[in-house]
């Protein structure tokens, strides 16, 4: 197999407000492996490699594939052990993997994953303004535009801002639609229960990453009406998390790859939590695997809108995106592979 790389630079229309810091571009690479595509755009703050680390594991996965045929089924789908330290790099990997394979197969990726994976996948639209009048304005554009839920982060500002905002969201919104919050592990265990205390009155769906470790997650759990969600604890878990929150948040980018994502939805799903698939927010290859992969979950049952819904934050992207969403969901394409033109 020849794998090849390009370097991409996805800029944001405007900087994303995280309690880990200002968010204005994405580093990364595209990447194919025959007919397959993929893309690796690290996040390194979140657990991902960085760029020169992702282009230095992409240099030596190219001489040790160079010496293997491709994969005949999913079951054959296996990437060297040491690509785990860089999952940016495996997931741009395994994900050309299984759109060579699929396109090979003449399926969309999603059916290789489940086969009876459908077209439509519910997504939540991500709020990006600061100022509380534009907040408002974008959170009644997204339930007109038919949004049935909306995510919000906080923790990166004093929490009484952080309770203004949410209040005019859930006001401009209304009752109808949900309302997720995401901390990203900004806040300490103390700050995270009074927090949720008072979020509980704008009746918060849940909590992503309210305090940093999995310890204070358990014991928030449960502690206040609002749902508490795994997310950046979910990689540097071996599973101990699952006895420790409501439901967990599955970047495949982050994960290493659609099928290590697939299993911790397995696995969550077997003890009862819900797995919500989202990007870190990728370029279209990105958003085409993870809006794949929650396509396939559910076929085997319902699941709370996935984070699919961020091209719109993008300045630039890599290519035309054939399924962007609309009245709250998107319609992936019936063409073989992951879909991109």
């Amino acid at each position: 197999m020849k794998l090849t790389w390009e370097p991409i630079r996805l800029r944001l229309r405007a900087p994303l407000f995280t309690a880990h810091g200002e968010l204005r571009e994405r580093d990364g690479f595209l990447v194919r492996l025959d007919e397959g595509r993929g893309e690796a755009t690290a996040l390194p703050w979140f657990g991902t490699e960085d760029a020169a680390a992702c282009a230095r594991a992409l240099a030596d996965a190219a001489a040790a594939l160079a010496k293997l045929r491709a994969p005949e089924g999913l079951e054959e789908v296996a990437l060297p052990p040491w690509l785990d330290a860089t999952p940016a790099a495996r997931h741009a990997i395994e994900l050309a993997l299984l759109d060579g394979l699929s396109l090979r197969a003449s399926v969309p990726l999603r059916r290789l994953l489940h086969p009876r994976a459908g077209n439509q996948v519910p997504v939540s639209a991500l709020l990006a303004s600061r100022e509380p009048a534009a907040l408002a304005r974008e959170a009644r554009t997204a339930g007109a535009e038919g949004f049935g839920t909306v995510k919000l982060k906080v923790a990166h500002a004093p929490l009484e801002d952080d309770l203004a905002r949410a209040a005019v969201v859930r006001d401009a919104a209304g009752p109808d639609v949900r309302l997720r919050v995401d901390a990203n592990g900004g806040w300490t265990e103390a700050s995270a229960l009074n927090a949720l205390r008072r979020l509980a009155r704008l009746s918060v769906e849940l909590c992503e990453q309210p305090s940093a470790d999995i310890a204070s997650l358990r014991r928030l759990r449960g502690a206040t009406p609002v749902a508490i969600a795994a997310d950046e604890s979910v990689p540097r878990s071996n599973g101990e998390l699952l006895d420790a929150v409501d439901a967990v948040v599955l970047k495949p980018m982050v994960l290493g790859g659609l099928l290590p994502a697939l299993e911790w939805a397995r696995l969550a799903r077997a003890r009862g939590l819900r797995a919500i698939v989202t990007t870190s927010l990728d370029g279209t290859l990105g958003r085409l695997g993870a809006a794949q992969l929650a396509a396939a979950l559910l076929a085997d049952g319902p699941m709370p809108d996935a984070g699919l819904a961020t091209a719109r934050l993008l300045e630039n992207d890599v290519c035309e995106d054939p399924a962007p969403p609309a009245h709250g969901r998107i319609e992936l394409p019936e063409t073989p592979g992951l879909g991109a033109p």
